[in-house]
């Protein structure tokens, strides 16, 4: 046990038998009986145990109102196998190309598979059949890009995931949006809009879910703000990178795959914790501030290593070294930074609510204000009661 945990342990102890001897005293003093709240041998022996949980069962035993949002040795253990699988992962998606395989054959099977194209059809149709069987306003096609017409979606704002807003409201007006391979932006009507913005965008999902499925899929979320604000050579680098099925929606995919695989093993950690000390299973043990701060601790891991050997590889003059940014990870960070800094705000709320609590109860009980003669001369007039009923007690 932690030299400082021990000796808290050791206070908390010596507090509560210092109590129940004053307590025992008190009622002797008054010729009343007083049967402890615990056993003081039970207490004296949490002094002789040094082990981690010495603590926790002195907690239990006194009933306090304690959370310990300290790290165990075995949560230690759990955000580094966490965050080293995190960024073994990592490393393999991001910085090799060993997915590479794996892909082919997963854009093979979506492009070929006989299923998997009849799925694709009925979703167009769906999504055509509220235009009367005409286009979508996003799939607008003539304009100056590089490479064929099939990488039409890299350039389409409404193809961008990210920007599914603007996706639907073209899907709505039917006025197609996007930029060329010049950096101009293109607006033009085309195909037919759906007025009713529910059914517009029942429409949009259902083309993009198709589209998803496509062997070049969609473009990667936010791409197409680097394309519209770019410059000439990123323009090119992107539409290369789309082309050659570098960069797209399953990118962005298998880049969730280390935050995923962390959260898994973090929650598991959380619920078999909580299922130790309570034999219960809680499937929302992993939110608080304890948890919150080994999820985000296991997620810096991945970040930090990923911009790092990046930022390396942008400094070697790898013109790829961009498109190995794990931005799933970054967000997934941020995403329990701020949760971390909410629970620990409403953790401060709590405690602010418990003070003001106590504080108004103790203002509104009465409180008798003597001075220390009057005091002692009630002291005095108990002991005295004491001394001639113990007096009586003997004769």
């Amino acid at each position: 046990m932690n030299k400082t945990v021990k000796e808290i342990s050791d206070k908390i102890v010596d507090f509560q038998i210092g109590c129940e001897k004053m307590k025992l005293d008190m009622a002797s003093f008054r010729g009343e009986s007083y049967i402890p709240n615990f056993d003081l041998k039970e207490l004296l022996e949490f002094k002789q145990k040094n082990d981690e949980s010495a603590l926790d069962n002195i907690i239990k035993t006194l009933n306090i109102d304690y959370v310990d949002d300290s790290w165990s040795k075995a949560d230690q253990v759990a955000v580094y196998i966490a965050g080293s699988i995190g960024l073994i992962l990592d490393i393999l998606i991001t910085q090799t190309n060993i997915l590479r395989p794996i892909d082919v054959y997963i854009r093979n099977f979506l492009s070929t598979n006989p299923k998997m194209v009849d799925f694709k059809q009925t979703l167009d149709d769906f999504s055509n059949g509220f235009r009367n069987g005409k286009s979508a306003p996003i799939d607008f096609q003539g304009f100056a890009m590089r490479g064929n017409k099939s990488i039409h979606e890299q350039y389409s704002f409404g193809h961008d995931p990210l920007r599914f807003i603007e996706g639907t409201f073209q899907i709505m007006t039917g006025k197609y949006e996007g930029v060329d391979k010049y950096g101009k932006i293109i607006t033009t009507p085309f195909g037919e809009g759906i007025s009713d913005p529910i059914t517009a965008f029942i429409s949009y999902v259902a083309h993009m879910i198709s589209d998803f499925c496509n062997k070049l899929s969609l473009p990667y979320p936010g791409s197409t703000l680097l394309m519209q604000f770019g410059s000439d050579e990123v323009r090119e680098q992107l539409a290369a990178a789309y082309r050659g099925n570098l960069f797209n929606c399953r990118t962005f995919v298998y880049q969730c795959l280390p935050s995923l695989f962390i959260d898994l093993i973090i929650k598991s950690w959380a619920i078999y914790s909580y299922w130790e000390k309570t034999k219960k299973i809680d499937i929302f043990a992993a939110n608080n501030l304890k948890f919150e701060s080994m999820l985000l601790t296991s997620n810096a891991i991945i970040t930090t290593s990923n911009l790092t050997i990046t930022g390396v590889r942008s400094l070697l003059g790898d013109p790829t070294a961009l498109f190995r940014i794990n931005w799933p990870s970054i967000l997934s960070s941020i995403k329990h930074a701020f949760n971390y800094l909410k629970l620990f705000n409403k953790r401060i709320e709590l405690n602010d609510k418990k003070i003001e609590e106590l504080y108004q109860k103790t203002m509104s009980q009465k409180v008798i204000h003597k001075s220390s003669e009057e005091y002692c001369l009630d002291f005095d007039k108990e002991f005295e009661e004491y001394y001639k009923r113990n007096k009586k007690e003997k004769k």
